[in-house]
């Protein structure tokens, strides 16, 4: 069977970091590029950690760095949760850095596409590099397959109590993505909140001798010690669902919503606002991933 070309955008972050090394573990995707946004913390970070973990990961994949700023809007960083160099102190050093290429993340992003059908994204950050690519080139979307994001949440949110980070950050380019007229399959709070990663799990990791399992170790011992709760830690894996939907879609389940996003309101600026009625006045745009099983059993087995 061919695999799956890909495109994979990331703002990392703790959970970006698992989610690259399933994306890396698993054997369906053919990895074209990996890009940075900024998002959980600034555009200098994420890409520094990015290539960082490329590295770790001994992967020869080509990285590219992406937006700096929204399309449009203030920029809002998740440095209260992820520290402000994005991994809780871990920094990776010059000499344990991959390459950054010379072009931008639109520009190869461009090259791949006008090269290639059926292209797969998947976007785990702010959505402001596949927005920019839309706008720069809309004559290329019917050279994407689908694209698959983690981020929103239907009557839910965690940066604000109706929208979660990814959107909220750049509503304006998740707005466009949604009204782009491709698949976009949603992996928000809603399924994602269904997954964690406990002290089990954690030490499994620690004892595992693989070179970027240390490494993803290390940084989870940071961001426990932080929290306090060492006795009793668990947390979500938000973004590897997103890879993990494509491994392993038979343990999801989902269903074709007509959704938007709020970028105006006051209190629900950043919102995905779902039409769930039996007869929604708009299109149905959006695959809304709403349920999954045997996440731990499935992420352990690819990862340690």
């Amino acid at each position: 069977m061919d695999k799956i070309i890909t495109i994979f955008d990331t703002d990392p972050g703790i959970d970006d970091a698992f989610a690259l090394s399933f994306l890396h573990e698993s054997e369906i995707f053919d990895v074209k590029m990996v890009s940075s946004v900024a998002g959980n913390v600034a555009l200098a970070n994420t890409t520094r950690n990015l290539r960082g973990l490329v590295k770790a990961m001994d992967w020869d994949v080509p990285v590219y760095m992406g937006a700096e700023k929204p399309i449009l809007g203030p920029q809002i960083l998740a440095e209260e949760f992820h520290g402000v160099g994005g991994l809780h102190g871990y920094r990776f050093e010059n000499e344990d850095l991959a390459p950054l290429c010379d072009k931008s993340a639109l520009e190869a992003m461009v090259e791949i596409l006008e090269a290639n059908s059926d292209v797969l994204i998947i976007a785990v950050g702010p959505l402001t590099n596949i927005a920019t690519l839309l706008i720069a080139r809309p004559d290329l979307k019917s050279k994407i397959k689908e694209i698959t994001i983690m981020g929103g949440g239907v009557g839910m949110g965690n940066t604000t109590p109706a929208a979660e980070f990814n959107i909220y950050a750049d509503p304006e380019a998740a707005h466009l993505v949604f009204n782009a007229g491709i698949r976009v399959n949603m992996l928000g709070l809603n399924v994602t909140t269904q997954t964690s990663y406990d002290l089990d799990m954690h030490e499994l990791f620690k004892k595992s001798d693989k070179k970027i399992n240390q490494t993803l170790a290390d940084i989870m011992d940071r961001r426990i010690a932080k929290t306090g709760a060492e006795e009793n830690y668990t947390t979500f894996m938000h973004d590897t669902l997103a890879v993990m939907y494509h491994t392993h879609p038979e343990i999801f389940k989902s269903q074709m919503v007509h959704i938007e996003v709020e970028t105006k309101g006051e209190f629900t600026r950043g919102m995905t606002v779902a039409d769930m009625r039996p007869l929604p006045k708009g299109n149905k745009n959006i695959n809304f991933v709403t349920d999954i099983n045997h996440f731990k059993q499935i992420f352990m087995e690819v990862l340690i």
